[in-house]
């Protein structure tokens, strides 16, 4: 008799962490700025583009969360003299993961404001560009990268289930670029903001 209760205290008492801990995954719609690199001759420089995002994240206790994102984003670059288009250099595709340490300040209210920090992966595709291939430079590789991102956003909770979320992340980024034997740092560090749909289980 003590035994079964000892063992239906037990497991009460592991049930409630578990029945207090939350997952949600969520869908995104994405625009993203890349900065300009500036060179004493010219400008690398990306338009604002747009790419889609998912994520996982996992509630631990209380306000504190960890997130796992990735993006899947693209920019038209092009070089500039004196402000001026002088050659196209195509379509950049950026992938992005990150893992985010996250705080909230009202996880149970219907705004819930949050700010966070961690690590990030960025990988970049090739530029090719029909400008590019005519000229000495050819296609253009650029350098993956391990590095940090900050991160800040708002919940807004539907129900307990399904809400609209609201995200800023930075990554700074700033790889080297490679093409018929010569070398450029770029600095890309994208700024991200996110619209997003999350199903909360």
């Amino acid at each position: 008799m003590r035994s079964g209760f000892l063992l239906t205290l037990v497991l009460a008492f592991v049930s409630v962490p578990l029945l207090a801990q939350s997952n949600d995954i969520g869908v995104w719609y994405s625009s993203v700025r890349l900065s300009t690199t500036s060179t004493t001759d010219s400008d690398v420089k990306f338009s604002s583009g747009h790419g889609y995002g998912a994520s996982y994240n996992h509630f631990w206790f209380g306000h504190f969360s960890t997130e796992f994102t990735y993006a899947d984003l693209r920019n038209n670059g092009r070089i500039r003299v004196v402000g001026e288009n002088v050659l196209d250099l195509g379509r950049l595709t950026t992938k992005v993961a990150t893992g985010i340490a996250l705080w909230h300040f009202s996880r149970s209210g219907f705004v819930d404001p949050y700010i966070g920090a961690g690590a990030a992966y960025v990988k970049a595709g090739d530029l090719n560009s029909s400008d590019l291939a005519l000229s000495s430079a050819g296609s253009v590789s650029i350098e993956k990268k391990w590095g940090w991102a900050a991160n800040a956003g708002v919940n807004v909770n539907f129900s307990h289930n399904i809400g609209l979320a609201i995200d800023g992340k930075y990554v700074p980024y700033k790889p080297n670029s490679t093409s018929a034997g010569s070398s450029l740092q770029l600095k890309l560090n994208p700024m991200i903001l996110s619209a997003g749909v999350k199903f909360r289980f």
